[in-house]
Order: C-alpha cells, then structure tokens, then sequence
C-alpha cells in the first residue's frame, strides 16, 4: 500500500478546494496539499514537484482539455493516482475518463466525506467510483461494447454533452475556443456516427446512452 500524503487539488472554485481541503486535513496526518485553478497551473506543479501521490481534477478546468492532461500525468508520472471530481453524474463522463487513465471518478453531488473514502481506495491500489453509478454497467461500457463514449471521440463526446445541455453551436464555439464551422462538422460527424438526423434525437441519445447495433 502506498501512502498517499503529496496532493495537487486542481479545481477554478476557491469553495470547492477549500472543502476537499478540510477533508483531507481532517483524515490525513501532516499532508502537502497544491491547490492550482488551470490546467496550466497543474503542469507547473507536477513539473516543480517531485512525487505527487495524487490529483484531484475537476473534470472542467480552465487551459486545456482535461482527458489530454489525465493522459499526460499517466504517460509522464506512472505513480501519481488520478480522482476525476465532477459535477457531472452522467456515467458517460466516469466512462470517459477512466478509459483514458484515471484512477477513480467521485460526483461533486456526494458528501464531501467521501473524498477520504476514495483516497483510501487509491492508496489500496483500487479503483474508486462513486456508489451513484452501476460500477459493472461502468466496466462493460469501458471495454468492447457500442456505447457513446467508445463510438465518438472524446471531443464528438463532449460537443454531444454540450448540446444535450441545450447549447448552441454559437455557444459551444465560444466554450471550447473552435470554430462554428469545425462545431457544425463535429456534429454533422455525430449525426452519421448515430444514424440520427435531428437535435431531439441526439438529446434523446445521449441521455439513454443509445447504442448502434453492428451491421
């Protein structure tokens, strides 16, 4: 077992960190806490910072994309444990980013005690998923199946989520920092992926989860 005991807490809200912070003052003997509010500001830290035990990511952090950094840590620091903390309960959201790396996915929806519960998890050398989501559903639709997140891109994913949000193509242009003609070709590339023709039925999609049978 590996004590966890050097975190980087990387969230853009100053409550939430001083939240995750108490817990783990409260839970945890003598630890080092970073807190950090970009992407940017985490690739500083880890690089500064030998031996960081654990990262505490908002899933939506100014400065970058986040899979990228989750792939980054785990490509240039194997040790370093990643929790995903999201406000997002979808399963799609704990699907994607475990695929690609992190250690354990906690919704921002759940006590805050719960934060030392995953860390004990971590430092077990498990992988932690909050109790909301169907861990086995979260397993089978990480491997071989035809759900969304193993059918889109993680950036097709994201413009999905985007617009069953209710967003815009104007407004997902401007959020993630592209093109309004590079959204329309995301979503035209959504479209053919799902064999769906109109807003209501991308929506209807990613809430369900819908799945395209192999021809």
């Amino acid at each position: 077992m590996k004590k966890i005991s050097k975190i980087i807490l990387a969230d853009d809200h100053d409550v939430v960190k001083h939240g995750v912070e108490a817990i783990i003052l409260q839970n945890i003997s003598n630890p080092e806490i970073i807190k950090v509010a970009s992407t940017n500001e985490l690739r500083n830290q880890l690089l500064a910072h030998k031996n960081i035990d654990l990262v505490i990511l908002d899933i939506k952090m100014p400065g970058g994309n986040t899979v990228d950094i989750v792939k980054d840590i785990k490509s240039n620091y194997e040790d370093t444990k990643i929790l995903m903390y999201s406000a997002h309960d979808e399963p799609q959201y704990a699907v994607n980013f475990i695929r690609n790396g992190a250690d354990g996915y906690l919704s921002k929806s759940q006590p805050l005690h719960k934060i030392a519960l995953a860390i004990k998890v971590l430092e077990n050398g498990k992988r932690f998923i909050d109790e909301t989501f169907d861990v086995d559903l979260i397993n089978k639709m990480g491997e071989n199946d035809l759900s969304l997140s193993n059918l889109l891109s993680h950036r097709e994913f994201q413009i999905l989520s985007l617009l069953a949000d209710g967003k815009s193509n104007i407004d997902i242009s401007d959020e993630l920092n592209l093109q309004k003609s590079t959204v329309s070709t995301y979503k035209k590339r959504i479209m053919q992926k799902l064999n769906i023709d109109n807003n209501i039925g991308l929506v209807d999609a990613y809430r369900t989860d819908f799945k395209i049978k192999a021809s």
